[in-house]
C-alpha cells in the first residue's frame, strides 16, 4: 500500500480561513482514504503566505522529509496551496522528481506528471500575478490611509502611548520613563549609560529585564514623542519579499498627530547629540558606534566571548595610587553584570537569570599582548615552516574544492534556466502561452540568470582574493620579520588572525585558514591566573 502525507495551507489567521483549513484537512484525508493510501503524516501551515517559503515551517519540513522513505505521495488541494511563487514552484517540482515522489491534486483527481510542466508553470505565473496585484492594491490603500492620517499604528515597541477607542492617548506611567530617558541623554549620558542608570533606579522593560541600549536609541530617534508621525518610511517589496526603506522625499509626515510627550527643542537637542556620537554613512544615514571603535585598537572587534558570543570591550581602571591600567571584558558582562552570583563581590547581589550577564574572565591588556607576542615568536620563528606548510595546504583545498563545487552548482542552475526559457519560447510560438505571460516570465527567467551570473562573477572575485591570500602565505617564509619588537610581532600575528575566542580556561587564536592556536589559562585564585604556551608560564597582574 502507498504511504501518503497531506499538505494544507491558509494565508491568514481569520476565522473564515481557519474553517477553510479544517475543510482542507478533512478533504485531503478523505481523498487518501478513497484511494486506500496509508496516511503517515500531516503538514499544515496556518496563516502563512504562499508567495514565499520563508517561515513556512511545515512546508520546509515536508521538503526535508521528501529526501527519505517516509512517504510516496503528497496530497494537496491545488497547486496554489503549495505556493504562489513561480521560481519556488519549479524548485519544488525539481525536487519532487529527484526524490521520486508523486504529487496528487485531490480537487482535480489527478497526479502531476512531467507533461504538465508547461501548464503548471503558467498556473504558477498566474497565481504569482494574482498575489502581486493584490499586494499592490493593499499597499496603495495603505498609502492613501497614511496620507489621510487615519492609519497611525502603535506597535508593541512604542513606549508612552496607548490606543483607546481608536484614539492615541498618553500612558502617563510610561511617559515619565520616556521623559527621564531624554533628560539623562541630554545631560551627557550615552545610550548604554542611560540603560544602566534606568536599571540602577529599578526601572525595567515591559518584560521585566534591563532596558537595552537599542531601545533607548529607538526612543530618542522616534519623532512621535514630539507629536510628529512619520509614515510610509518602509515598503513591502513583493519580488524580494522584504521591507525596503523608502527615500525621505516619499515619507508622509503629520505634525501634531498625537499628544506630545517631549518638547520639540529637547527632542532635536537629543538627536543632534546622537548624531555627533554616531558615524555618518553614505546617503546621510547615521549608525551608532556602539563601543566597537574599530581601528582605534588593533584588538577591537577581534576578541569574542566563547560563552555568549558577544564582543569584548576595552576598559580602563585606576587604582588608589592613580595608576591607570587597561583590560578587556565581555560586553554582556559590562551591560548586565555577572550571570551567576558565585563571586566574592556578587554573592549578596540579587539578580535574576532574565537580566542577562556573563561569567567569562577579564583580560589584562598588557599581559594579553605579551601572550600574543610569545605566540608570534612561536609561529614566526620556531614552527614557522611547518605552520606555513599546513596553512598553505588547507587554503589550497578551500580554493580548489569549495570554489569548483560552487561554480559547478551555479553553472548547472544557469543551464536549467536556459532550458526553461527555451521551453517557454516553444510554448509561445505554438500559441499555448499568451504574449503577455511569455514576456513577463521571460523577464523573470532572465533576471534569475543575471543574478546567477552576478554570483559567479562575485565568486570569481572571492577566488582571486583567496589566491592573493595563498600567495601572501606562500611568501611568508621569505619575509624578514623583526620579531624582537613586541608591537611589530603582535601586529604581524594579527594580520593573519580571523578572531580570538575567549573561554574561562583558554584563549583560541583562530587564523584565516581555519587553524587554531590555543593559549591555556590556569586560574591560581580569584584574582590571579597564568598563561601556558608550550610549557612557558606568565602570571597575570591582579585587577585593581
Amino acid at each position: 500500500m502507498k504511504k501518503t502525507v497531506i499538505y494544507c495551507r491558509v494565508s491568514t489567521d481569520e476565522e473564515i480561513q481557519m474553517n477553510a483549513l479544517i475543510s482542507q484537512v478533512k478533504e485531503a484525508g478523505d481523498a487518501a482514504n478513497t484511494e486506500e493510501w496509508v496516511m503517515v503524516d500531516q503538514y499544515i501551515d496556518e496563516g502563512k503566505s504562499g508567495t514565499t517559503t520563508k517561515n513556512r515551517n511545515e512546508y520546509n519540513r515536508l521538503l526535508k522529509d521528501m529526501e527519505g522513505d517516509k512517504f510516496d505521495i503528497i496530497v494537496v488541494k491545488s497547486q496554489d496551496r503549495l505556493m504562489r511563487n513561480t521560481r519556488e514552484w519549479y524548485s519544488f517540482v525539481d525536487k519532487l522528481v529527484q526524490c521520486k515522489k508523486q504529487l496528487y491534486f485531490y480537487l482535480d483527481r489527478k497526479f502531476y506528471t512531467p507533461d504538465d510542466a508547461l501548464i503548471t508553470g503558467i498556473k504558477a505565473i498566474l497565481s504569482e500575478e494574482y498575489s502581486r496585484d493584490l499586494s499592490k492594491k493593499i499597499n496603495n490603500a495603505h498609502r492613501h490611509r497614511q496620507k489621510a492620517g487615519s492609519s497611525l499604528v502603535l506597535t508593541s515597541k512604542t513606549w508612552g502611548y496607548d490606543k483607546v477607542n481608536k484614539k492615541i492617548v498618553i500612558n502617563q506611567e510610561e511617559a515619565e520613563i520616556v521623559r527621564l530617558i531624554f533628560a539623562l541623554y541630554v545631560s551627557g549620558m550615552g545610550s548604554r549609560t542611560v540603560a544602566k542608570e534606568l536599571y540602577n533606579r529599578g526601572i525595567k522593560s515591559r518584560s521585566g529585564t534591563m532596558f537595552q541600549e537599542t531601545t533607548v536609541r529607538s526612543i530618542i530617534r522616534n519623532p512621535l514623542y514630539m507629536g510628529t508621525a512619520v509614515m510610509n518610511r518602509y515598503h513591502y517589496d513583493f519580488n524580494s519579499k522584504r521591507m525596503t526603506a523608502l527615500p525621505e522625499e516619499e515619507w508622509i509626515i503629520h505634525e501634531n498627530a498625537v499628544p506630545a510627550i517631549i518638547e520639540e527643542g529637547i527632542w532635536k537637542k537629543a538627536n543632534c547629540m546622537m548624531d555627533e556620537r554616531s558615524v555618518q554613512l553614505q546617503g546621510g544615514n547615521y549608525v551608532s558606534r556602539r563601543g566597537v571603535k574599530k581601528g582605534q585598537h588593533d584588538l577591537s572587534g577581534m576578541l569574542i566571548c566563547g560563552i555568549c558570543g558577544k564582543a569584548y570591550w576595552r576598559r580602563s581602571n585606576r587604582n588608589a595610587k592613580g595608576e591607570e591600567s587597561y583590560y578587556w571584558s565581555c560586553s554582556e558582562y559590562v551591560q548586565h553584570g555577572r550571570l551567576h552570583n558565585d563571586t566574592n563581590r556578587g554573592r549578596n547581589k540579587k539578580r535574576t537569570s532574565t537580566d542577562g550577564g556573563c561569567d567569562n574572565v577579564h583580560l589584562n591588556d598588557e599581559v594579553l599582548r605579551e601572550a600574543l607576542y610569545r605566540l608570534a615568536r612561536k609561529i614566526f620563528q620556531t614552527d614557522r615552516d611547518s605552520m606555513v606548510d599546513e596553512a598553505v595546504n588547507i587554503l589550497r583545498q578551500v580554493i580548489l574544492d569549495s570554489g569548483e563545487r560552487e561554480a559547478a552548482k551555479l553553472q548547472s542552475a544557469g543551464e536549467k534556466i536556459k532550458e526553461q526559457r527555451e521551453k517557454l519560447l516553444a510554448g509561445y510560438l505554438s500559441d499555448v502561452v499568451e504574449a503577455g505571460i511569455y514576456r513577463q516570465k521571460d523577464r523573470e527567467l532572465q533576471q534569475e540568470l543575471d543574478e546567477i551570473q552576478s554570483e559567479i562573477a562575485g565568486r570569481r572575485r572571492d577566488s582571486e582574493k583567496e589566491q592573493e591570500r595563498y600567495k601572501r602565505l606562500s611568501n611568508l617564509r621569505n619575509e624578514v620579520i623583526d620579531i624582537a619588537d613586541k608591537e611589530l610581532g603582535v601586529k604581524k600575528l594579527l594580520s593573519f588572525v580571523a578572531e580570538i575566542k575567549v573561554f574561562p580556561e583558554r584563549i583560541d587564536v583562530v587564523f584565516e585558514w581555519n587553524m587554531t592556536e590555543c593559549i591555556r589559562i590556569n586560574r591560581i585564585n580569584y584574582r590571579r591566573m597564568e598563561l601556558l604556551i608550550d610549557g612557558e608560564k606568565d602570571h597575570w597582574k591582579p585587577m585593581q
